[in-house]
């Protein structure tokens, strides 16, 4: 028992040293953004679990459109072309 549950966490903790270029989302804003991202690994800039533009979202589309070309975090991925 005790040789197995240790098993199961060194094979839990390797798994978290890989990135994932893989985007398993069903969203397709998120598939999306994965293609723009050319398959780099999204939780360089993002936290697993966290909202992706933190609590303050604006509600307003152009004040979204606005934040993400001017926030550093997201200026590079979002930058105009």
């Amino acid at each position: 028992m005790l040789f197995s549950l240790s098993l199961l966490l060194c094979f839990a903790s390797a798994s978290f040293a890989f990135q994932c270029n893989e985007c398993h989302s069903k969203n397709p804003a998120m598939v999306k953004m994965h293609k723009a991202l050319q398959g780099r690994n999204c939780f360089a800039c993002h936290k697993m679990g966290e909202k992706l533009m933190g609590k303050g979202v604006p509600k307003n589309r152009e004040a979204q459109l606005q934040r993400r070309e001017t926030d550093p975090l997201c200026f590079e991925c979002h930058k105009k072309k």
